[in-house]
């Protein structure tokens, strides 16, 4: 219940924390699907074995930096990790701890 009351003492920030959650995730899936073009446009630019590498390093790279940050995004409901629980990193649409959907 406390929860709840915070949500609605403060709803400015709760639409923020759910917009940094949102926009954190949006950064992480565009990353995953752009490893396709990438590794195309990479190839017809310059298809030697060494470019394909750096293209792919720098996609590794950005992949972690974007999987750290969704997985640090706090839920503005609970405090907790939204896409952690313990160890478990998970993508769903709800919190692991409150079961706050994505879409609030």
């Amino acid at each position: 219940m406390v929860e709840e009351h915070t949500q609605q003492a403060d709803p400015i920030a709760f639409q923020r924390g759910m917009a940094l959650v949102r926009r954190r995730r949006k950064y992480f899936f565009a990353t995953i699907i752009g490893y396709m073009p990438l590794m195309w446009l990479a190839n017809k630019i310059s298809p030697t074995f060494r470019s394909m590498a750096i293209a792919f390093g720098i996609w590794v790279v950005i992949l972690f930096v974007t999987a750290l940050l969704s997985a640090l995004a706090r839920c503005p409901r609970c405090g907790n990790y939204f896409h952690m629980h313990g160890m478990s990193l998970m993508y769903l649409r709800r919190c692991l701890h409150c079961q706050l959907s994505i879409k609030s």
